[in-house]
């Protein structure tokens, strides 16, 4: 099985290159967990949606942890890619902080699989979302305070500003949206944005270094 920190240094540098097979693999693995939950996901099951042998699964994900490793490694890397695509076009910091906040919260209300563990299996996922969230939310610390890193060296955010603290505010806030969404904070697009302008903005403009 994979070490939390092998898990989180995978997260950060962005895995190993995509190839057709393991992809394919991971294609039918996070069908049927969406379908099956992973308890009751068989490796035959795995080889039979994929149309591959059993050889060729066991030979890239040995055993059906390191298959669910693969895949939630696999979304956790499109979300990243997904939430940057969302604000690459966006000419300013808080502009780019606003949208990546209502779009983060909105790819995890839409993330299948997600929903469909917190609702069938959350004995298996809450563990993993809580108590032992620490490389998760290391790693998404790490993409959003290297972002606000480079917005730094550009220009575009105050120097004052200490990049990790304010990045473990807004991921642990995000973090715990997600994992209990009902509440006073609006959580569609529209409020999401309004919520990150009026308190969100000011953290990142005024935390103190």
């Amino acid at each position: 099985m994979t070490s939390d920190d092998e898990l989180l240094r995978s997260l950060l540098t962005g895995g190993p290159q995509s190839e057709p097979r393991t992809d394919r693999i991971l294609d039918a693995a996070l069908r049927s967990f969406e379908t099956y939950g992973p308890r009751r996901t068989t490796m035959d099951d795995v080889a039979r949606e994929s149309g591959l042998g059993r050889a060729t699964i066991y030979r890239r994900f040995p055993t059906k942890g390191d298959l669910l490793t693969g895949v939630l490694l696999r979304e956790a890397r499109r979300f990243f890619a997904e939430l940057d695509e969302a604000v690459a076009a966006l000419p300013t910091l808080e502009e780019r902080l606003v949208e990546g906040f209502a779009v983060a919260l909105r790819i995890s209300r839409e993330q299948r699989l997600m929903t469909r563990l917190m609702v069938v299996e959350p004995e298996l996922f809450l563990p993993h979302a809580t108590v032992r969230a620490g490389p998760l939310l290391a790693a998404a610390r790490g993409y959003l305070a290297g972002r606000l890193r480079t917005a730094q060296r550009l220009g575009a955010a105050p120097a004052d500003v200490d990049p990790e603290v304010v990045a473990e505010i807004l991921v642990r806030l995000t973090h715990s949206l997600v994992l209990t969404p009902d509440g006073h904070i609006p959580l569609d697009d529209a409020g999401a944005r309004d919520f990150a302008r009026r308190y969100l903005l000011p953290i990142v403009r005024n935390a103190p270094a």
